[in-house]
This record gives C-alpha cells, sequence and structure tokens, in this order.
C-alpha cells in the first residue's frame, strides 16, 4: 500500500535519532566554528532536503539535541533527586562526583559546549539550553537540597540560591580544566575541589 502524504516512514524516529547524534558532535567539536544548516547536513551524510525533512531550521536541530539530552538524562536527574545518604556531606559529594564524572566521561561537556557557544549568540538557543540542560540539574540538586532539610540534616535556606552556590565553583572548574585547556597549564585536582566546596557549604548549611 502507498504511503499517505505526509505520513511519516516507519523508521522517522530512528532515523531522526541518528540525525541528531550526528549533528551533536558537528555541534560540539572544537576547531570547527558555528557549522550553518547545510554543514550539519553534510555532516549527517544527507542532503539537505533529507535534513529539512526532519528539522525546520539550524536552530531546530540545536533545539533537537537539548531535547533529546533531557530525555536521556532522566533516569540520571531521577536519581539525583534523592539522597543517597541522610549525612549532608556524604550525599553532596556523590552528587557533584556523578555531575564531573558526566561531563568527564558521559559526554555532557559537549552539551555545555554547545549550549555556551549557541545560547550567548542567540536568545531562543539560550533558552532551551537553560530548560533543557543546566535547569533540570540545578532543580534536582534543589530537591535533594530540600530532602536534607525535610530531613533535618540541614538548616532551612533558599534551596535555588543554595544549590547555585554549591554547583557553580565546579561548573567553572570543569570548564578550566575539560574546555578550556587548564589541565595543560594550571592542572586542578577536582576531587579536591568537591571535597572543599561541599566542606564549606556544611559549615555554613549542616545542622
Amino acid at each position: 500500500m502507498a504511503r499517505l502524504a505526509g505520513a511519516r516512514n516507519a523508521d522517522y524516529d530512528a532515523r531522526r535519532q541518528s540525525l541528531i547524534d550526528r549533528a551533536r558532535r558537528r555541534l560540539a567539536a572544537r576547531d570547527s566554528g558555528q557549522p550553518s544548516f547545510r554543514q550539519l547536513a553534510l555532516a549527517a551524510g544527507v542532503s539537505v532536503t533529507t535534513m529539512r525533512h526532519y528539522f525546520d531550521s539550524r536552530e531546530s536541530v540545536v533545539a533537537a539535541v537539548f531535547e533529546q539530552s533531557r530525555a536521556g538524562a532522566a533516569p540520571h536527574l531521577a536519581n539525583a533527586r534523592c539522597p543517597d545518604s541522610p549525612d549532608l556531606c556524604d550525599s553532596l559529594r556523590v552528587f557533584l562526583a556523578r555531575v564531573a564524572r558526566g561531563w568527564t566521561q558521559g559526554g555532557v561537556d559537549s552539551l555545555h559546549r554547545i549550549g555556551l557557544a549557541e545560547g550567548l549568540r542567540d536568545r531562543n538557543a539560550g533558552t532551551q539550553y537553560l530548560n533543557e540542560v543546566l535547569e533540570p540539574t540545578l532543580q534536582a540538586l534543589e530537591q535533594r537540597l530540600a530532602a536534607h532539610i525535610a530531613g533535618g540534616t540541614m538548616r532551612a535556606a533558599d534551596t535555588r540560591h543554595a544549590a547555585l552556590l554549591l554547583l557553580s565553583p565546579l561548573v567553572l572548574g570543569l570548564l578550566h580544566q575539560h574546555d578550556l585547556g587548564g589541565k595543560r597549564c594550571r592542572p586542578l585536582d577536582l576531587d579536591a575541589l568537591i571535597h572543599a566546596q561541599v566542606e564549606m557549604f556544611a559549615r555554613a548549611y549542616q545542622v
């Protein structure tokens, strides 16, 4: 039976997923600048016409990369919301270590490179980056902190402020070391940074 006009192929979602994966690698490449829609299609191994069948524009490709990352991160975010230990310091060290591991080993660094490169140039891309990448992590940490407050191991506080205070030094350290070349010119022990940050946080917030 002929396929109806406008109907999707059976493998539409799988093909689109593959195109997003390839586009993400091209967008995250360090030495290629900001690729055009045509260059993204070339990197994905398809024609511009085929690429446009799946994405309306370059902006929709970028948005799809962020949306895909949010979907893939869902199980990790679910774990991140709940303390692994009733001890505040142990719980926060585990959280920050997972963030560092995801950044250095799980490909999360590429999302932040894309987010910063695209988001600082285009306001819509910046909002998508915030909503799909940065905010889910911050909100998961806020919920973890709220659980510690409810459990009596952390004093009452604005969890959003507290989450930003806790996470920001590590994110800056990761950018410094792994994305801007600091590992070569001024190495930093990220495990020691995590330990120091958690100790300082505990002095301010631990019951």
